[in-house]
């Protein structure tokens, strides 16, 4: 049993990671196999399609890496601190810095072709806006910031976040994510009551 669960995983890992380097459209499923070293039948025992693998590799690696990425860890610090310390981890993730956001670069490629797709991609994308929602309105309410629409600024937050980890791998830089993100922290500092 342990040795099925192993090659569960091997498929799920290598999934992702191809798809995040090649996207769905490129990665096939014979890539798939030649990166596990396994035989087609091995991957079909645990998955009935390319479609199957797919939701099984949002659910059990998309989804808990971006709720990693966004965990906006406490520690007593104010709402603000930790939206800010979450861009500054993000600013130090060369892979991420390089190749985007793995969510935001399947949701360009799979939310119009697939309503399954969309449906578990949006999942994650409330859950992210939800964490931000919450961090703004504790803001709003401990007098950090100014009176102003949560769901718009956190959406604001995300896409500008996206927006930063958007440009091609030659052209994408820590430092480029970093001096563009600090526009972002601009902003939301200028929302701030002295």
């Amino acid at each position: 049993m342990a040795i099925k669960k192993q090659t569960r995983d091997l498929i799920l890992d290598v999934t992702f990671s191809q798809i995040y380097k090649n996207g769905y459209s490129a990665t096939g499923l014979s890539l798939i196999l030649r990166e596990c070293n396994i035989p087609k039948g091995s991957l079909y025992y645990h998955f009935k399609s390319k479609k199957d693998l797919m939701i099984a590799m949002i659910k059990e690696r998309l989804s808990p890496k971006m709720d990693l990425m966004f965990s906006f860890k406490n520690d007593n610090k104010d709402s603000i601190e930790i939206i800010f310390e979450t861009l500054d981890k993000i600013s130090e993730n060369e892979k991420l810095v390089k190749y985007n956001c793995p969510l935001n670069r399947l949701n360009i490629e799979l939310s119009n072709s697939d309503k399954d797709f969309d449906n578990e991609l949006m999942k994650i994308f409330n859950n992210i806006q939800n964490r931000i929602d919450f961090l703004l309105e504790k803001a709003i309410e401990n007098e950090e910031i100014e009176k102003i629409d949560v769901k718009s600024l956190s959406e604001f937050i995300i896409t500008s976040t996206w927006g930063a980890l958007s440009l091609s791998a030659s052209q994408s830089t820590n430092l480029r994510f970093i001096q563009n993100t600090n526009h972002l922290k601009h902003y939301i500092n200028s929302l701030k009551i002295n």
